[in-house]
């Protein structure tokens, strides 16, 4: 059966919500969230109109933690396949397949190699690789796991710095280009910095300290 998708003003709209029970109007919103993903800012117009926001049953599509940066996992997949975290949080949501679900399971995959203790042959099937790259992706899971579970974002931040300039050295940081490109590595490490600590609602002044320590 076709599906009748009807084009009405929003305020006749608003006025029609108006006139649901309380319940119809939580059926009315998990349906809006649920079909367009929309958040709490563009349903501000039924709120007034309902129940306290705060009684409301979500769907599971939106839960107030998203507003709580990335999950472990994800922040896993972004060190993993070098992606800022600003950058990977932006894809993240919007029917990307990639960020939303291939790199998460493959860290889950290179996790659960480490483990279990497979060999480079059965990861390189797993993660559908050539056996020769398994290596890079092992040490690219283990720095990554390294900078996310750091114990403080201070940590982290040097951690990351610290691999940076490692591999900066590795590739003969001779010349001006590679000092140029090894800024730019650094500013990403600040960037994602910034990211952890704008999660937590924490300020760089508060590891000020710490990332004076030798």
């Amino acid at each position: 059966m076709a599906t009748v998708r009807l084009q009405i003003p929003e305020s006749q709209f608003v006025e029609l919500v108006e006139q649901l029970s309380p319940a119809a109007k939580k059926a009315v919103l998990a349906m809006l969230v649920a079909e367009l993903g929309l958040d709490a800012d563009d349903l501000e117009f039924l709120v007034e109109y309902a129940e306290p926001f705060e009684s409301w049953d979500l769907p599971d599509s939106w839960d107030e933690d998203d507003e709580a940066g990335m999950d472990r996992q994800q922040l896993l997949a972004a060190e993993t396949f070098h992606y800022s975290y600003a950058n990977y949080d932006n894809h993240l949501g919007i029917g990307n397949i990639r960020f939303d679900e291939l790199m998460p399971d493959d860290v889950d995959t290179l996790e659960m190699a480490e483990q279990e203790g497979w060999d480079d042959a059965q990861l390189a099937q797993a993660l559908d690789v050539e056996e020769e790259h398994v290596g890079h992706w092992r040490r690219s899971y283990q720095r990554a796991k390294s900078i996310v579970d750091a114990p403080t974002p201070a940590e982290s931040f040097r951690r990351g710095v610290r691999y940076s300039i490692q591999d900066a050295v590795e590739d003969g940081l001779t010349e001006e280009q590679g000092v140029e490109d090894l800024v730019v590595q650094i500013c990403y490490r600040a960037a994602d910095l910034a990211y952890v600590l704008d999660v937590r609602g924490e300020t760089l002044a508060e590891y000020s300290e710490e990332l004076r320590k030798g």
